[in-house]
């Protein structure tokens, strides 16, 4: 099948941006009807531009096969789960899909995850530490539940009030919204090629399942990221590479860890 490339090294000139995004919109009539493989080497951008990259595709060839041989991270993973098959290398990866934000006050880049699941996290102490009062409460005043759950809630609410307090409800709203925003562009790319059900829930596992941004996604990781009650893999289509495929990634990788290509190779 004849191969896209969409080959950044996260510099200016390689992020998944805007500018990329206007690139392919200049050539997406030349996106054959027939399958079509989209070679991805990225580590990310704005997933906004990946989806409408993505889209291009989608709506253009019968059969969209998205290939990574080394790494296509956040945006770039928001890309490749577009295809209805993902070929990745051997040690190849995809990552998590929380939202990064630029903080401004830190200077530094962080997930939204940090932001929305503090909130979460609280919840969780906050009825753990109710379990553990009310436990200690009954066995040394021997009092019954009723007279004793008012005490526990007050001690729990005066414990957590000043970290809840903490939590910039603005920012929250923002942060909440942005890994929505991910969440569903990645179960609308997912349903053209699964069921809705298990599109989201892969979308889903995607956006809140992984405890860290960098998190490695291997191929085994992505064919079995969810697992239901019957014990079946609800996970990605991942193919390994063919041997063959295989020793051409691996001649390509120095190239693709020095080079920014968007589009097609055309031979003069």
């Amino acid at each position: 099948m004849p191969i896209w490339m969409l080959i950044g090294n996260g510099d200016s000139r390689g992020s998944m941006d805007m500018a990329a995004f206007k690139g392919f919109q200049k050539v997406k009539d030349h996106i054959p009807a027939g399958p079509v493989g989209l070679l991805i080497e990225s580590p990310g951008g704005l997933p906004t531009c990946a989806y409408y990259i993505a889209r291009f595709f989608q709506r253009r060839s019968r059969q969209f096969v998205t290939i990574v041989p080394q790494y296509a991270k956040s945006a770039g993973t928001l890309l490749a789960i577009a295809g209805s098959k993902i070929i990745m290398g051997r040690d190849a990866e995809l990552g998590p899909l929380d939202v990064q934000l630029y903080d401004a006050e830190k200077e530094r880049y962080g997930s939204a995850l940090n932001t929305v699941q503090s909130l979460e996290r609280l919840n969780a102490a906050a009825l753990t530490a109710v379990d553990q009062t009310m436990q200690l409460l009954a066995i040394r005043t021997t009092k019954k539940m009723e007279s004793i759950l008012p005490n526990v809630f007050n001690y729990v609410s005066n414990l957590m009030k000043p970290l809840i307090e903490k939590i910039d409800s603005v920012d929250f709203s923002e942060k909440s919204r942005a890994l929505k925003m991910a969440e569903e562009y990645a179960a609308r790319l997912l349903k053209a090629h699964y069921p809705k059900v298990r599109a989201e829930q892969i979308a889903h596992q995607l956006v809140e399942g992984y405890p860290d941004h960098g998190f490695v996604i291997d191929a085994q990781e992505a064919q079995h990221l969810l697992v239901d009650h019957r014990n079946e893999p609800l996970g990605l289509n991942v193919e390994l590479a063919s041997t063959e495929t295989e020793r051409i990634f691996h001649r390509l990788i120095p190239f693709l860890d020095e080079l920014n290509v968007f589009g097609t190779l055309e031979e003069y």
